[in-house]
């Protein structure tokens, strides 16, 4: 068997699971009217059929009216409600895999005027819970709580997952920083661990003791005067003397996401060991979660009996059918996470919700199937970056006599992204892309031009146009200078001279850049005229960037704009019409790019079909090449 500890049966107190691999909680926030709709059913139907064992799906309003977010939000306490779920349950059930529901409960309280110890958000005024509740108000909330248990199996759910971590209402109650209470809930910590001990105590007493409870625990909060390992192993032994199945080893709070959601610039893993040292205290089974993205580390971690079940969100997210494809060896046919946190974060994307920077089906799969076309067609798709790659792919799969020509050598742009520091798994999808090419049925020119003229010698019935994009040019005195260089040329001579460089242009590209570059001996300065660099990066890996631009000594000018290049100099206004100057012996355009799709303005009306994909469409992120690639191929 491939990796036998991975795929070995395992149990969660009664609840038997088919393998060690659980799908953490992904709140997709996918609900409409609060209800399941075809797109989270099929966005878990796929998770299932891939092979997973336990998928914890989002928690339902527990106290209705008082604590609903919206129509985002999922709803049980009417019929109507729950009927969707019950039908998501057995969606899950049965593929083979089963279904927790994710047991939380609103961590703040709101007041329109001023009280004491609250913080100002926008118009309002907000006390955390976990310090302004009364002890009746807390035995309220147990009550809902465990009535939401109940509920949950009622309805059908195969088991609850109680958070406490993340800096929720529980992870508050838990730790000696967060937890201001004098009363039986503060102070000791058998007293904060008090409210979590009571409610597993009522879960088990409303659903039953053999309906299971996994507890979500935070086991460190890595910060000064939070909780520590040792102190959440003593909360690990009192969740299990009352009646918890199962541990699964969070960490971090709110100030510290990035350890609860490991970015591009974490270790792989890096919250495993955290796990084995929980394992100490409990004798119920403990899940390892954080960046494990391939069936090598997994197995390994349960091997050294580290933990007994891995959890993968983000990976099963990149690739549902991920433990399939381990568990018959096909290592190289996984779509690997690279972690970096853009789609799948926060909101999303507009239009699609939470989905996925290397998979462009996740979010897309009630929409998107990939059937056999009803007329095959000659396709040609010019250029063979990732989205020229995957158009081709797509359209083989459908049937389709397709043909990819790539003027050099295939991977586009992405061939450099992997250079910047901490980008290194981004080169994993390009892998992927030339894996899954190779095995279709795609003939692959590369060194060769797609001229219009030799497209059209072709006849082809369809033409995909993934030429990219070409640098964005600046009309400022000195542009042409021997100083200047354009970004796309640093990356593909993997260096650049000069011990003072500036760099025009504060995106993605512009301030990646400037981490790769800067360092000792070395002043790098970013110019970007908007008010803020990094707009459209996510918080998390946003925050992790500009702190390692903020210690390697990166100036930043904000609204500034650069008018001219002279010499060894920089001339810039701000925004106040103010001027300033810098030294400079290399200046670099990291400004945006433009679509290079002159090529559809020569196709057009020559041949039935012309779409463009990519960048080439319009410049944007990974996910937003591959999913315009896939949404082309699908449309011929």
């Amino acid at each position: 068997m491939n990796f036998p500890n991975l795929f070995s049966p395992g149990r969660m107190g009664r609840c038997r699971l088919k393998n060690r691999i659980i799908m953490p909680l992904f709140p997709t926030k996918y609900a409409t009217d609060s209800k399941v709709n075809p797109k989270m059913l099929e966005f878990y139907r796929a998770r299932a059929q891939g092979g997973v064992a336990l998928i914890v799906l989002e928690c339902p309003c527990l106290d209705y009216p008082r604590t609903y977010k919206g129509p985002n939000q999922l709803r049980f306490d009417l019929p109507e409600y729950a009927e969707g779920l019950a039908e998501l349950i057995d969606v899950i059930n049965h593929e083979g895999a089963r279904a927790f529901m994710h047991l939380n409960y609103p961590r703040e309280r709101t007041f329109r005027e001023p009280v004491s110890g609250a913080q100002k958000k926008g118009d309002v005024w907000v006390v955390s819970l976990a310090n302004a509740m009364s002890l009746d108000e807390a035995d309220e909330i147990l009550a809902i709580m465990a009535n939401g248990a109940r509920r949950a199996k009622e309805i059908g759910y195969d088991g609850v997952e109680i958070q406490a971590s993340y800096g929720d209402l529980v992870a508050q109650l838990l730790s000696p920083l967060l937890n201001r209470r004098n009363d039986e809930l503060g102070g000791p910590l058998e007293n904060r661990a008090r409210f979590l001990v009571r409610l597993i105590q009522k879960v088990k007493k409303a659903a039953g003791r053999d309906f299971p409870v996994m507890l979500k625990l935070v086991c460190d909060e890595f910060v000064p005067g939070g909780l520590g390992v040792e102190d959440a192993g003593i909360i690990a032994g009192l969740a299990e003397a009352a009646g918890a199945d199962a541990i699964v080893a969070n960490a971090g709070n709110k100030s510290t996401k990035f350890i609860t959601i490991p970015p591009n610039d974490s270790p792989p893993g890096p919250l495993i060991d955290l796990a084995a040292r929980i394992k100490a205290f409990v004798t119920i089974p403990v899940v390892a979660i954080g960046k494990i993205n391939g069936p090598e580390i997994a197995d390994a971690a349960i091997a050294q009996k580290k933990t007994d079940f891995i959890g993968m969100a983000r990976a099963l997210v990149a690739d549902p059918d991920l433990p399939q494809k381990a568990a018959s060896g096909l290592i190289a046919d996984i779509r690997r996470c690279n972690y970096c946190l853009q789609d799948c974060a926060e909101k999303g994307v507009p239009g699609i919700g939470r989905c996925c920077g290397v998979n462009p089906f996740a979010g897309n799969e009630f929409a998107w199937k990939v059937f056999p076309a009803r007329v095959r067609k000659k396709v040609v798709v010019v250029g063979g970056g990732p989205s020229g790659i995957q158009a081709a792919v797509i359209a083989s799969r459908r049937g389709h006599d397709v043909e990819l020509w790539e003027q050099g050598q295939l991977g586009g742009q992405a061939r450099l992204s992997s250079i910047a520091p901490f980008k290194e798994d981004t080169a994993d999808i390009l892998r992927y892309l030339k894996h899954v090419l190779a095995n279709s049925g795609v003939r692959v020119r590369t060194e060769h031009p797609g001229t219009a003229s030799d497209i059209l010698q072709q006849a082809p019935d369809v033409v995909i146009v993934a030429t990219g994009s070409r640098p964005g040019k600046l009309s400022i005195p000195g542009a042409d200078s021997e100083r200047v260089t354009d970004v796309r040329s640093v990356y593909e001579n993997r260096s650049v001279d000069g011990q003072k460089i500036v760099i025009v242009g504060g995106g993605d590209i512009g301030c990646e850049t400037a981490d790769w570059l800067a360092g000792p001996g070395r002043e790098v300065a970013l110019v970007e005229i908007l008010p803020d660099v990094l707009p459209r990066m996510k918080k998390i890996p946003r925050q992790r960037l500009l702190a390692r631009l903020s210690k390697k000594g990166v100036a930043i000018f904000t609204k500034t704009q650069i008018t001219a290049i002279e010499n060894h100099r920089v001339l810039l206004r701000k925004a106040d019409g103010s001027a300033l100057e810098l030294e400079a012996d290399r200046v670099i355009f990291a400004i945006d790019a433009v679509p290079e799709d002159r090529l559809v303005e020569h196709l057009k009306g020559r041949v039935k079909q012309v779409m463009a994909v990519g960048d080439a469409q319009a410049t944007g992120n990974l996910g937003a090449a591959l999913r315009s690639a896939t949404a082309a191929a699908l449309n011929i």
